[in-house]
């Protein structure tokens, strides 16, 4: 007997497919009882994920995709290297001449992964009220994840620029020097935000791209994940219908996995929903066609204004000038400290 079917997931689109190994004769003492034995093939693990880029300086910057691992029956090549996770942290300015009266801003850098929403919340928790700008440059990752950290911007109406932060003295990757906040310069020049990152930018109240900044998009990958899931299953038959009484899970292992650049049509739903709530248009969508994952089609200014994925073309440095606290009516993010 085979079936299947689809159900959401955290992480993008669960689809399940089953078939039924040997039955084991009823013992005598069981009568109408049967125990069952079955290979449920079930967790079919859909991840969405729009590839890792990584940014090169040359001549201003490009940036190109990582390849996805090459794998053959006979040779497997090396794993490419991978982006460091997102790290998140709130960042006053260190220009000390804005004291006590300085801006701050939310630092968003890294590849984005099924747990940054979690380290975006703490950031956002640390905030509190105040409504910082988030700044971001990234490779992208994990869709989902986008989405999701999407949600949290326009829940709270925080502006999104591309750009990238210089912290003075401790960055937030050092393990030994971890301030609540963090001291730094933001810069727009050779900041990107490739693949599932404009998803993020998308979100902004204002979505600011500078010179020598960049958006870039490609293919969505969906990588799906198999694994064979054994069960015992207890059941009786009543008047001819089925009725189970246990499922017990005997053994589950790893079974084939593959990777496709089909986007489902419940993930193109989603995807549209998104965006019309951020209020950018949905042929964004088909501008990810351009570019395979292993590449980037970078967004001409045109398409990233018709599309209203930006909103105005001004550096990330404009929402954290220290100019913006100095007048009889501070910004939102410029924060006093005693």
């Amino acid at each position: 007997m085979r079936g299947a079917r689809a159900k959401p997931s955290a992480t993008g689109v669960v689809l399940g497919a089953s078939y039924f190994g040997v039955n084991r004769p009823p013992r005598a003492a069981e009568k109408c009882h049967l125990d069952r034995l079955f290979i449920l093939r079930d967790t079919v693990r859909m991840i969405v994920a729009l590839g890792v880029a990584r940014r090169l300086a040359l001549a201003g910057f490009l940036l190109t995709a990582l390849a996805l691992t090459a794998t053959s029956a006979t040779k497997k090549k090396a794993a490419p290297p991978v982006d460091p996770p997102m790290t998140v942290v709130v960042v006053r300015s260190s220009i000390p001449s804005c004291e006590p009266d300085c801006p701050q801003w939310i630092s968003a850098q890294g590849r984005i992964t099924a747990n940054s929403p979690a380290v975006f919340k703490k950031a956002l928790k640390l905030a509190g009220k105040k409504r910082l700008p988030v700044i971001i440059t990234s490779p992208g990752g994990d869709v989902d994840a986008a989405l999701a950290i999407g949600n949290l911007i326009r829940a709270r109406k925080l502006d999104v620029a591309v750009g990238w932060t210089v912290f003075s003295g401790c960055e937030p990757r050092q393990k030994d020097c971890k301030p609540a906040v963090y001291k730094g310069t933001v810069y727009t020049y050779g900041s990107y935000c490739a693949s599932a990152c404009p998803f993020i930018l998308a979100a902004g109240q204002q979505r600011l791209l500078g010179w020598g900044a960049m958006v870039g998009v490609h293919k969505i990958s969906t990588t799906m994940i198999q694994d064979r899931s054994l069960y015992r299953e207890k059941y009786i038959i009543v008047k001819g219908k089925k009725k189970v009484l246990s499922r017990t899970l005997v053994s589950r292992k790893p079974a084939k996995s593959y990777v496709t650049t089909k986007l489902a049509k419940s993930n193109r739903r989603k995807l549209t929903a998104y965006l019309k709530t951020m209020g950018v248009g949905v042929e964004l969508i088909g501008l990810f066609d351009k570019a395979p994952p292993t590449s980037i089609y970078m967004l001409t200014p045109e398409e990233a204004a018709s599309t209203k994925l930006v909103t105005a073309f001004s550096s990330a440095a404009s929402l954290v000038g220290t100019y913006l606290c100095s007048g009889p009516t501070p910004a939102d993010n410029c924060v006093t400290q005693p």
